[in-house]
């Protein structure tokens, strides 16, 4: 029997949960003096933002971040308009003095609540909305471009100021 060809969107969220399942371990795996370090810049300074945040606070902004990220992508793959962005540097700031504290277990969850309904609602996703295209801040993308560098290039990106910070 030939094996079917599998959907790009299917191969979008296979990556998304490979990288969301690496996040989860490398929680997973840190002790409480590593939890607290400061993120490092990785793989630059983006955004002109540094990774000023502790390891805690910057993976759970990933957990809390994804609903946000995979509904702007509902949007764009439906084809209507996108709110504007908030002002990330102030909401990034403000989440981290009010997750200073938050823990590895309620993050290591809430990245695998979070992480399994993003999951779903990419596999929802039609393969002909990928190439729907509307404005993001740094101009017309693709939903498939938003899903490779923006949800899924979140979580790679964030895991690798973790991994710099452990370094």
């Amino acid at each position: 029997m030939v094996a079917m060809p599998e959907s790009r969107i299917a191969a979008y969220a296979d990556q998304y949960d490979a990288a969301q399942a690496e996040l989860i371990r490398l929680v997973e795996s840190l002790d409480d003096d590593q939890w607290r370090r400061t993120g490092a810049n990785y793989p630059q300074r983006l955004n002109d933002e540094d990774e000023g945040r502790p390891v805690g606070v910057i993976a759970h902004h990933v957990a809390v971040s994804g609903p946000r990220i995979m509904a702007r992508i509902r949007v764009a793959a439906e084809g209507g308009s996108q709110p504007p962005v908030a002002n990330f540097r102030s909401g990034n700031a403000e989440h981290a003095q009010e997750f200073a504290s938050v823990s590895q277990a309620e993050v290591a969850a809430l990245l695998r609540e979070t992480g399994e309904s993003i999951a779903r609602e990419l596999r929802a996703l039609p393969d002909g909305a990928l190439e729907a295209v509307s404005e993001t801040p740094i101009g017309p993308m693709t939903v498939a471009q938003r899903i490779e560098r923006v949800l899924i290039g979140h979580v790679t990106t964030h895991t690798g100021s973790i991994r710099a910070a452990l370094a």
